[in-house]
């Protein structure tokens, strides 16, 4: 295969699909409302990081501003904390319209994220939310098929093929001049884009620019890929079609299969394949393993009158009102000891489960390269299933730490005759107990969560060039 030749396939290739009028509108219009979906993404973004802030400053005002009081009453008033999203968000919302941001932390009790956009949205954001990455998966892969449907289909038709191999062009030069032709032909839906997500995201001087930068770097190549991949397909199906009108009607067939019906599908299945149970049914656990080392509340429970009997020996006392410490304080701190590491365990066997449902979804991605597209975005763009998982152990870890405190401050400062002392401490033991603040879960990490996605795009990109191969030895020129 000369290079000169196969130059000049892709030249003309190219050169014929941005010089119909329409393919340069579609283009122009795709990338206005791409560049669109940012802008509004942005504002959405500003406005909600915004009202984080606004709410974390009034949830601080008002525990810093709550009068001397028991502390174990100031562990059931409790704490919110909130979640900002990824900046990349406004390339890719991934899940984040489906998980809360806003947990309510207090004592003896776990509460999972609540107020998702998905809560408040009705119906149609089940749909997907129309992004920048939604519409560079969804979308441009559509119109590729519809612009590059006829490449072969409709030159064989024309008789040109046969015109092109009697002039000394193999058919192995024609598909391989197709194929890239119309893969660069794509990249004019994704190379402008991403310095304007990167803009975007910048100005938002949530992250660092290189953070940032690191990550679109890696989606680049990824939808890069992935359009080799829909070119591939295109040109092929093009190839092996008896006319430009099946050649339509199969393409569109792939993009309903590969983009809307299997992922729909693998998702359902990996769901019953790998189930979860709901949040009554978790809580209903949690409580019932607690209630199986210990209740608290119950005088007679083998485990806490040990704990009683201990003290008491230690002490040389015979009663809990003559301990030097608060009884009460200790029994609160062990029954959290107790109920914060059962919640863990049983947050680590949900969370697992899930993470199977995304390995089983990830495998698929060698049957169907969008899924991989999709799962590989998310994680870069910080907007998967393992931002909401972290935030959760970050709020549990600080919710765990805020009631001990308060436990050991009742140990330390309140006696156990009740009306001996007032049973209150200064409010200044609250105010110096430090804010939440969320961090994002690392690049290194997500890469590392989608090393399958990565394998499934260098695999499809292999397959694609044996399947341009392949086609080119059995192609009919007339």
């Amino acid at each position: 295969m000369s290079i000169s030749t196969l130059s000049l396939i892709i030249r003309k290739t190219r050169k014929d699909l941005f010089r119909e009028r329409l393919s340069r509108v579609i283009v122009i219009v795709v990338l206005l409302f791409s560049i669109a979906s940012i802008v509004v993404a942005f504002s959405k973004y500003s406005d909600s990081r915004a009202s984080v802030e606004e709410y974390r400053q009034e949830t601080r005002k008002n525990w810093e501003s709550r009068p001397d009081k028991h502390p174990h009453r100031m562990a059931h008033y409790g704490y919110l904390v909130f979640r900002l999203a990824h900046p990349l968000q406004i390339f890719d919302v991934g899940l984040d319209d489906f998980l809360g941001n806003v947990i309510f932390l207090e004592a003896h009790k776990q509460n999972t994220a609540n107020l998702s956009e998905a809560g408040s949205s009705g119906t149609l954001v089940r749909f997907g939310s129309f992004t920048s990455a939604f519409i560079l998966q969804t979308i441009v892969p559509l119109i590729l098929l519809f612009l590059g449907f006829g490449l072969v289909a409709r030159e064989r038709e024309d008789a040109t093929l046969k015109l092109l191999n009697v002039q000394g062009l193999s058919s192995r030069t024609i598909l391989w001049g197709k194929v890239i032709g119309l893969w660069q032909f794509s990249l004019l839906f994704l190379l402008p884009l991403f310095p304007v997500v990167f803009v975007a995201t910048t100005l938002l001087n949530v992250v660092g620019w290189s953070d940032v930068l690191i990550r679109l770097l890696l989606l680049l190549p990824a939808y890069m890929a992935f359009y080799f991949f829909v070119s591939s397909i295109t040109v092929v199906i093009s190839a092996i079609s008896r006319n430009a009108t099946m050649a339509l009607v199969s393409l569109i067939g792939c993009w309903l299969l590969l983009i809307l019906f299997l992922p729909k599908i693998i998702q359902f299945a990996a769901q019953n394949i790998y189930p979860t149970p709901s949040r009554v049914a978790f809580e209903t656990e949690v409580e019932r393993d607690v209630l199986k080392v210990g209740d608290s509340h119950n005088p007679d429970d083998p485990h806490f009158k040990h704990i009683k009997d201990s003290l008491l020996a230690k002490y040389h006392v015979k009663t809990t009102d003559e301990l030097p410490i608060n009884y009460g304080g200790i029994i609160m701190k062990e029954g959290e000891r107790i109920s914060a590491a059962i919640y863990a365990d049983h947050l680590r066997s949900l969370h697992e489960q899930y993470n199977r449902q995304q390995r089983l979804t990830d495998l698929f991605g060698f049957i169907n390269p969008a899924i991989s597209i999709r799962s590989l975005s998310m994680s870069a763009s910080g907007t998967d299933y393992q931002a909401y998982a972290e935030f959760q152990l970050q709020a549990e870890r600080y919710r765990y730490k805020l009631a001990q405190h308060m436990n050991n401050l009742q140990i330390e400062h309140i006696s156990n005759v009740k009306g001996k002392e007032p049973a209150i401490i200064s409010k200044s033991n609250w105010q110096e107990f430090p804010d939440f603040h969320y961090s994002f879960v690392p690049l290194k990490y997500s890469i590392a969560q989608q090393c399958v996605s990565i394998l499934a795009l260098a695999l499809w990109l292999i397959v694609s060039c044996a399947l341009v191969e392949f086609t080119a030895k059995k192609l009919q020129l007339i």
